[in-house]
């Protein structure tokens, strides 16, 4: 821990130090106290507060790829990635928005699709109508790939399929499979067993549509829920929801170059397949 390494210091003095941005680890900025500290790293004080860099602007989403078209980033869970104009919690578009007014100010956020508040996982952004009018298009066609991976109860068999269904939405936001003709919005799942540890499995998830909480409700359907779901899913320990968009694929609205971008499974995930 930080406070080891300046046992002449008080926990209020390091306090300060860190809330003002003067103690970083291997050159990352510090966040907390009880960061862990290894003998091997360099951790320095600086004599003042170091300027704002721009990444810290977007915290806490993390920066995965920018140009002049396009934003990708990392949302952690329990953050939405949009909502409403009366609403006063943060989300990750209005960071990105007050992001791009200071770093970009020709820049324009255009929000292109959603994930859950309690997912993690990559989210794309335009910034400027000629990436929003082309990334639109590209999720309307599913021409954009989405792949996810999840922790479910169970032992999911077949290990390999696909969910098909009709979603609609009920009045309490939740979302179900129906079966009544011309109810709902079509919704496509396709499914991957990669292990199974203790009665859990971990599963790789490619959407074709990406409609509310389709992820969760087909798996739940399935008997399948997802851990830590507090709306689908059943009572347990899990801390999150374990549900994470870790791949995104796309055609660069200005070069048409195929993208692709992916981020590890969370720890959270590993930790309860070990």
């Amino acid at each position: 821990m930080l406070a080891l390494r300046f046992p002449n210091s008080s926990r209020s003095t390091l306090k300060r130090l860190v809330l003002a941005g003067r103690v970083t680890l291997n050159g990352r900025r510090v966040r907390k106290l009880t960061e862990g500290v290894r003998e091997s790293d360099q951790l320095k004080v600086a004599d003042r507060a170091r300027p704002v860099e721009s990444s810290d602007l977007l915290e806490p989403l993390e920066r995965i790829f920018e140009d002049q078209d396009l934003l990708v980033v990392h949302k952690p869970p329990g953050l939405l990635t949009s909502t409403g104009p009366r609403e006063t919690r943060p989300t990750a578009l209005a960071i990105i928005q007050k992001y791009l007014a200071e770093h970009d100010r020709d820049a324009r956020a255009g929000l292109i699709h959603r994930l859950d508040r309690d997912a993690s996982g990559l989210l794309v952004f335009s910034k400027n109508e000629l990436a929003y009018e082309s990334l639109k298009t590209q999720f309307f066609r599913h021409t954009v790939q989405r792949i996810y991976l999840a922790l479910v109860h169970g032992s999911p068999k077949p290990v390999k399929g696909r969910i098909e269904s009709q979603l609609v939405e009920y009045a309490d936001g939740t979302v179900h499979s129906t079966k009544a003709t011309g109810r709902g919005q079509r919704a496509i799942t396709e499914y991957e067993v990669l292990r199974v540890h203790r009665h859990v499995a971990e599963v790789r998830i490619r959407l074709e549509t990406g409609r509310k909480h389709q992820i969760r409700a087909h798996l739940a359907q399935r008997e399948w829920p997802i851990l830590g779901d507090p709306i689908y899913g059943r009572k347990d320990s899990a801390r999150r929801l374990m549900l994470a968009a870790v791949e995104l694929q796309l055609d660069h609205p200005r070069t048409s170059e195929r993208m692709t971008f992916r981020r590890p499974a969370p720890p959270e995930l590993d930790e309860l397949m070990t």
